[in-house]
Order: C-alpha cells, then structure tokens, then sequence
C-alpha cells in the first residue's frame, strides 16, 4: 500500500491504513510504504543533497538562489542535524539553530526580519523558532532543485501538470524522458522499500501533485517488478479521471479504482489469487474498475456489487507504519491552523462517511464521497481510538470527515468521558446550530481542540444561493459557542461564487473582520471558486447564471471547468489579491480596526453596508431555541467527583477551580448522577429523572451542561 510522492510529511495518509487494515482483514499480507516521506527523507539527507547539488547546473540557478548554491557545503554539513530535530527526535538542536550561526540563510529568510521573527516567538519559543528557521532552509533548498525540476514542491509534485488537464500528452511526454535526478532518488527509494516479490502494488493518489509520482513508479515497475500488478485509486481519479479514454494511461498502472478503494481492491485481488492458484473458474467480476483491453478503456461495473457499509469496516490499521518519521514543518509562523496540522503525527480517523448535509451547489455532492452518508456509533469510533492508541502509543486524532454531525460528535464526547480518556482531536464540520454552547463546552471536555468549517462568503443574500442551510447569525454564534469553550475554528472561503457583486465581497470581508476582531476566528483560507463537472452548479450552469466554455475534453480529466459570465458579474482577479492580503492580515490580528475599503486601493468599492458591531451586537442576543432540535437532552457534569460530609459539598468544576458550599445531600448525589462515573447507563441522566426540577441551574457555569 503506497503513498506515492510528494503529500504532507506530517502524517501517514489517511487512506492507507484504512485500505490496509481491509486488506488484512481479508487475509492478504499488506505492507505500508510512505514513499513521499521516504522520498523526502532521502532528499533532504547528507549523500541526497551532495548528488542533488552535483547534478545542478550551476548556469541554470537563478540569480536570487545563488547564495544558496554557493552555501552549498554547510547544507550538507548541518541537513542530518536538521532533519531529525523537524522529526522531534532532536529537541536540543534548537538552541544551535537560533543562534543563527548554524543554518545557512537563503531567500526565504529574506521575507521577514530577524526581529520580527523573534519577536513574535518571544523568549520561551525557541523551538518553534527553530522549527520555522529550519522550514525555510528546506523551501530555499526546494526552490533550488526546481533547477533540476520544476514540477518539484515541499508537498506536491508536478500538481500543475496534473490538475484539470483534458489530455494525457503532456504528461506521457514527462514519463518518457529519461528520470531527472530527484525522481531517480524517488526510485532508488521504491527498489528498497517495495518487496521483489510483490503481487499487487496500490496507490493511493489523492491529490494531482501525487500522480506523476505515481505514474513513474509504475513505470519503473513494469520493467523492475514485471509480476505486480498496480492499481491506482483516490481522490483525484474519483473525482477528474471517471471519464478517462486515453489508454496510454494504462502503460504506467493495470487498474484505475473509482470511490471507495475497499469492493475493487476485494476483486482485483480475487483475480490475482485466483490467477495464482490457476483456477478455471471465471473470475469475480471487477467494479468500479477501468482497465484496457485490446488497446481500449473498458470501465467495469458490477450490478450485482454490494459494497461493504462504512460502518462495518475495522479500524485503520497502523501497524508497520513508522509515526516516529514523520516531518513536522512550521512554514507560516503566525497562521495558528497550519501549525496545528504540522503539530502532529496525527491518527486519522473518519466519525462518518460522506455528508449529512450535502446540498452545497459548488460541492460534488453527486459522487458517493459526499453522497454516501454513513455514520459509525458513537461507541465504534471511541473503539477505534483506543485500538489506534494502542497500537501507536499516540493520542491525538485528525477527523478526516466532509462534515461530522454534531449529534454524532455530541455522543462521542459522551462516551470518551464515560471510558475516562484524555486523547485530543479535531476535524471539519458545518457551523451548525445544533453546537450549542453546552455541547462546545462537552466537546472541548473530551478532548475537542480545533474544528474546521465552511463559511464559504458571510452574506444572507449568498448563502441561500450556496443552500448553505446557515445564517451569518447563527454562524457567529456557533463560532461564538466554540470560541467560549476554548475550539480553536478555521473557516473556508469562496470568492466569486456566480451572483457575487461587489457589495457582496466587502460586506462578506467586513464580517470577518468583525469576526477575528471578537476572536470568534482564528485562521481561514480564500479559495476562488471553482466550477466542477460534478456540482449543481456545473451541472446545471444556467441556474447560476454562468455558460460552460470549456474545456474541451481530450480523453483525460474532466473536472474543473471553464466558464463564463452571463447574467452575474464576472469575478476579478484584483479584488481576490485584495481580500487575500486583508485575510492574511486578520490572521495576524494586523488591522483589525482599519475600514476595509483600505485593501481595496486599485479598485473602486462602495463602502459596507452592514454594521460596523454586527457582530458583536449578534453575541449579544440571547441563543435563539432549537439548535439541538429532536435530541433528549441530557445532564453532564464536567468537573470532578462531588464529595459531601456533615453538610459541606465539596467539588472540583470545569475549569479547576474548588467548589465548596453548605448544600443537602440530594445536590451531591445529583452531581454524582451527572458525573461520567456515576451514570448508571452509557449516557447520562435526563432532566427529569432528577427532582427537584431546575435544582442543577446554579451549576451550569460550573460545568453542568445540558446536551
């Protein structure tokens, strides 16, 4: 099981373990293979920069990177002293690497001063310091090698090649020239890390920077491991190759699998056991499947298929993966998200397949991805936890979901109390109503420390236009219900969705203004909108009042799509360069107060037309009812175990502090009812199964919460 080159350092991909522990599960002997980090690693050692140095020509470097060539040799000496302090092997490293007398200084550095950088670290900060010094010495170094490649990036390779390309010409001229230097290391790294006897060889690919690394390994396959069959699946052939037609595709894999990989893989390797065992029988029929046959694309479909329920597949299966590898960058000091995800190695984990909601009109929300809604229970995902705790000796968990639910998250929470863990997890959601503040409080409890989320453009004339199913109200108060229970939120963002004006953009910027003002954001991400083959509004493009112009389809990919405005104002480029660069200031708590017409100097905008305190007008309103419509509610009590004697209570609450109080007896018993240990169930108690009624509205700001 492979993660080709070039994908995050941080962590194992989350696909892998999960194909791997089905495949096991199964009977066949799977081995985990990370060649992105192996890649890397080998990339970024002693001997691979001296060959990747000597493989440059010195005529090509361009002249902003030639102090990093000339400083070639203290590269060299210091990268295997780097290296294993970025995998945290190394802490003491740091002190060295601040001095500033240990890394070479490149470019990069450049960008910000000395000072400044030291500043926003502060004293006690030295290892984040040196772990964002030694993440700009890889990207100068990375930047160099684009010499020998210029598809080469810190986490991706030749994603521009990749992505959204109609016809397969321009890669399968790539995969016919001789290796460069950087993907001969990639293949001196595939010849030891994949087996010489070796049946099948899967690929998860799920983004395009991942294909060409692929595609080479499997080229080098054919001709080193003839007997191994390889297949290739993932995000970016579900969602760009479902049409594919070039066959030339297949001199470089055997098998493209669509969807989930866990039904195809189960029949591929049928076919290959059957073949071994020469069987005469026919074999089982390959689904969701393409190959070629007799010099053409055959996609195969089974009927008859039943895939397997996301809720009865086992836990990922880590076993064989080194978590002790992994790379832990800090490439944007300030943005607190991007720290967070190199903050790990995080286990991956998925609460439920697919999306509840699944009516955003820009979303694929027609492929099974998102479509295929499957929740696991509560209790099977803490199970999971604990097996992947086990077996890794990590606690910290990434939920990989399009959307969890809040219910499901919400019993979740529950149970990890009731089993007494203390692991630490975060994931994507929707900002939905249904977490209230209680329910942030309960989350934050069990180990919830950051979510992610959709905000897409924070305007009520868009949103409905989006079928969001939010408000800009409700979701200032879910982010304000997150931000009080201590959740750090990162939202995502659109620009130019079809309809957008010009009104739209700068009252959208000046709520999120408001937003990182209240601290109700921490980090968020502007992305342009992109029009795909398989959303609503790709779909049926008239309704958003777009036309479809392109492009023309060569065979290969079928994804993003070119269009034009017909009844809506077109999207510009400046005004995207503009909220980016106001965005990226919000991020770094800069100009919070500044009018945000300020960003908008090349372009002539109105002035917002929204509150300048709508937010903090909207936190100030009381929570309108219901946004847990439908669930029992229960009591849980978030601090310690009350004791009670001779008429003194005594308890610790949520946040640590003492409680003491003269108090009845029937208060501490109550408590002890609320409380994880107490509860007589795998759930708390109801309201009404404890008198009198109302008697635990005291507690609630001391951790009493009803969910």
């Amino acid at each position: 099981m492979v993660v080709p080159p070039v994908s995050d350092l941080n962590t194992l991909y989350s696909a892998a373990p999960r194909l791997t522990a089905w495949l096991r599960r199964l009977g066949h002997a799977v081995v985990p293979i990370d060649l992105s980090l192996e890649t890397t690693l080998r990339m970024y050692s002693r001997s691979g920069l001296e060959r990747l140095f000597a493989a440059l020509d010195p005529r090509a470097v361009p002249a902003e990177y030639e102090d990093v060539y000339l400083n070639r040799d203290r590269y060299v000496r210091v990268i295997d002293e780097v290296m294993p302090f970025l995998q945290g092997r190394d802490p003491a490293t740091a002190h060295r690497i601040v001095r500033g007398d240990l890394l070479p200084e490149g470019p990069e550095f450049r960008v910000e001063t000395q000072k400044a950088r030291r500043e926003r670290y502060g004293p006690w900060g030295k290892v984040d310091l040196a772990r964002h010094l030694a993440t700009l010495m890889l990207l100068d170094l990375t930047n160099l090698f684009r010499t020998i490649s210029p598809h080469l990036g810190l986490f991706q390779y030749a994603a521009k090649l990749s992505q959204s390309t109609p016809g397969f010409d321009a890669i399968a001229a790539e995969l016919a020239r001789p290796p460069n230097a950087i993907e001969a290391l990639m293949l001196e790294v595939a010849a030891t890390a994949i087996p010489a006897e070796v049946d099948l060889v899967c690929f998860t690919c799920p983004f395009p920077g991942m294909l060409l690394g692929s595609l080479t390994i499997g080229k080098w396959l054919a001709a080193r491991r003839p007997a191994a069959r390889r297949a290739l699946g993932g995000g970016f052939p579900s969602t760009e190759l479902r049409e594919l037609e070039d066959p030339r595709f297949f001199d470089f894999v055997d098998y493209l699998v669509l969807d989930d990989g866990e039904l195809p893989l189960e029949r591929i390797c049928a076919r290959l056991v059957a073949l071994r065992a020469g069987a005469n029988d026919a074999p089982a029929p390959l689904h969701r499947t393409l190959t070629r046959e007799d010099g053409r694309v055959v996609r195969h479909e089974d009927p008859a298929a039943v895939k397997p329920r996301f809720r009865d597949l086992p836990a990922p299966d880590y076993a064989g993966a080194r978590m002790d590898r992994y790379v832990h960058l800090l490439s944007s000091g300030a943005n607190v998200f991007n720290r967070l995800l190199n903050d790990g190695p995080w286990l991956k984990l998925t609460a439920a397949h697919g999306c509840y909601w699944k009516r955003c009109t820009f979303c694929d929300v027609h492929l099974d991805y998102i479509d295929d809604f499957d929740p696991l229970a509560a209790p099977k995902l803490a199970d999971q936890m604990d097996a992947l705790h086990a077996q890794t000796g990590l606690s910290s968990f990434h939920f990989t979901d399009e959307a969890a639910p809040p219910p499901l998250l919400v019993n979740l929470a529950l149970e990890l109390l009731r089993r007494d863990r203390s692991y630490q997890y975060f994931g994507n959601i929707r900002y939905d109503p249904g977490f209230t503040p209680d329910r942030c409080r309960l989350l934050a409890a069990s180990g919830m420390i950051a979510v992610t989320g959709g905000i897409e453009i924070a305007s009520d004339d868009l949103l409905p236009k989006i079928q969001k199913g939010i408000s800009v109200a409700q979701v200032i108060k879910v982010l304000q219900a997150f931000r009080d229970a201590a959740i750090m939120t990162h939202a995502y963002l659109i620009y130019g969705f079809p309809g957008e004006t010009r009104q739209d953009t700068i009252n959208s910027l000046e709520i999120l203004r408001q937003l990182f003002r209240a601290d109700l954001l921490q980090s968020a991400i502007y992305h342009r909108f992109s029009l795909t083959a398989h959303a609503p509004a790709g779909r049926r493009p008239e309704l958003f009042g777009i036309r479809v112009t392109g492009p023309e389809f060569r065979g290969f990919s079928r994804y993003d799509l070119e269009y034009e405005s017909v009844a809506v104002p077109a999207p510009d480029p400046a005004i995207f360069a503009a909220i980016d660069r106001a965005l990226t200031a919000f991020i770094n708590r800069l100009c919070l107060d500044l009018d945000v017409r300020f960003w908008f100097k090349d372009v002539a905008v109105l002035a917002p037309t929204v509150a300048p305190d709508l937010v903090e007008e909207t936190m100030k309103r009381p929570l309108v009812a219901g946004g847990a419509a439908g669930v029992d509610p229960r009591l849980c009590w978030l601090g310690g175990v009350p004791r009670w004697s001779h008429g003194l209570l005594s308890v610790s609450c949520q946040g640590g502090e003492l409680y003491t109080a003269r108090a009845p007896r029937w208060l501490a018993d109550g408590i002890l009812r609320c409380h994880p240990s107490g509860w007589t169930g795998a759930t708390p108690p109801r309201p009404n199964e404890l008198s009198p009624h109302g008697w635990y509205e005291p507690l609630r700001s001391r951790g009493m919460v009803l969910v």
